[in-house]
């Protein structure tokens, strides 16, 4: 069935999944990789480099408001070629910064257009040409990020060690701008007529006879800001983007204290991404078939089970069923939530909506790890702090039950 349905829109697809690979530059995982070797070479402490990662994430959080909206108003080819060569500039540009203002900048760019606008593109693409196999179509689309979580913090460790963190940041600008920038442009080649006659042709007011989705208009921006559900989802939207971002950059600190070794901890990044690649393409066909306004109330379960084995043990083989479930719901909240928004608010205006909320998930990244090195700092362990971002996942559960209940007002 996925296989048919990939060779009929392959294009497409295969779009989605470069866009979210490249994405993978930007992301928290990769940059991490790096931290060491620049702490080390700019004399930073843990707090210090925190907070340079905090202010350049934050930064690209207030400006992907503005930034992620124009998708809505500019060609695709257009904005993914811009943003594309944005990445490949990001890239380079810290591999010869120097100066903490001028690496706070690089932060900033990387964040911006790695995490920011390719992912942004990926996601937004894949729910706007998609209505009957949204959820399938997004699931496909985040396996690209699954592939470089699985590959490249390997690759990134190895060239770490032979030729330097900076020629491993310019190594990977070229590899963006000669491997996959080439094929990027293929692929969206005579985008507007290969493209649209994915699109399902179900108008927006009737329901889908797969499931049971209703949406009878596309809201705007400022119309989905007066929307009280909206603000209940949020906490809830952004919790994989606190969570997940605080364990992947403090990963090598949780080892420590469980004294673990570092390679075991980012060895095991593989069950990781084989967990999110199987969940998401699952979660995208329950979607499908019952809507994520019924399944989005479950999407931070399994982040709660995944701390629960942290919290609970310190024996090593904890690392597995912990990376296990935390895929589990990288792939349900990859798929869950870009579906719910687009089927609450429509598509029309979908890339100013789903800016507004990466611009969130952004700020609760960079939030995320200083409050978790702050609760550090304070003499808490780190089974505790585990413990209160369990509460937090729950306490979103219960908001998600609520909003879901109720309809637009």
């Amino acid at each position: 069935m996925h296989f048919k349905f990939f060779y009929q829109n392959s294009r497409l697809l295969l779009f989605g999944i470069i866009m979210s690979f490249t994405s993978s530059f930007g992301q928290t995982f990769f940059i991490s990789l790096f931290g060491p070797s620049i702490q080390f070479e700019y004399g930073l402490s843990h707090t210090s480099w925190g907070t340079i990662y905090l202010i350049g994430t934050l930064l690209s959080a207030i400006i992907l408001t503005y930034s992620g909206s124009l998708i809505d108003y500019y060609r695709l080819n257009f904005y993914t070629y811009f943003s594309v060569i944005a990445l490949v500039f990001s890239c380079f540009f810290i591999s010869i910064v120097s100066g903490y203002f001028f690496l706070i900048f690089a932060v900033f760019l990387l964040r911006q257009t790695g995490q920011g606008l390719t992912s942004h593109i990926s996601v937004t693409t894949m729910a706007r040409y998609f209505s009957e196999k949204r959820g399938t179509a997004i699931a496909i689309g985040s396996l690209g990020m699954a592939i470089g979580e699985a590959i490249l913090p390997f690759v990134v460790i190895i060239l770490i060690s032979l030729i330097g963190w900076r020629l491993t940041y310019l190594s990977s600008s070229f590899f963006i701008l000669f491997c996959l920038f080439p094929v990027i442009v293929l692929l969206l080649n005579g985008y507007k007529e290969r493209f649209i006659e994915k699109t399902a042709n179900i108008p927006e007011d009737q329901i889908s006879k797969n499931n049971n989705i209703s949406i009878v208009r596309s809201f705007t921006r400022a119309e989905v800001l007066k929307d009280f559900r909206f603000y209940l989802m949020v906490p809830g939207l952004m919790a994989p983007g606190i969570i997940l971002t605080t364990l992947f950059f403090h990963h090598l600190n949780i080892a420590d204290s469980k004294e673990w070794s570092h390679l075991w901890i980012t060895g095991n990044y593989f069950v990781y991404s084989i967990s999110v690649s199987l969940f998401a393409i699952f979660i995208g066909s329950l979607i499908d078939k019952f809507s994520a306004k019924t399944l989005v109330i479950y999407s931070l379960v399994p982040i709660i089970i995944s701390l629960f084995f942290l919290i609970l043990s310190r024996e090593a083989y904890t690392v597995i069923p912990y990376m296990f479930f935390l895929g589990l719901s990288s792939g349900f909240t990859y798929t869950s939530h870009p579906a719910i928004i687009a089927e609450l608010y429509g598509t029309q205006f979908l890339g100013s909506i789903k800016s507004l909320l990466s611009a969130l998930t952004v700020f609760g990244s960079a939030i995320g790890p200083v409050i978790f090195g702050g609760l550090l700092d304070l003499d808490l362990t780190i089974e505790t702090i585990l413990l209160y971002f369990s509460i937090y996942s729950l306490i979103c559960t219960f908001l998600f039950i609520f909003a879901l209940r109720n309809k637009y007002n």
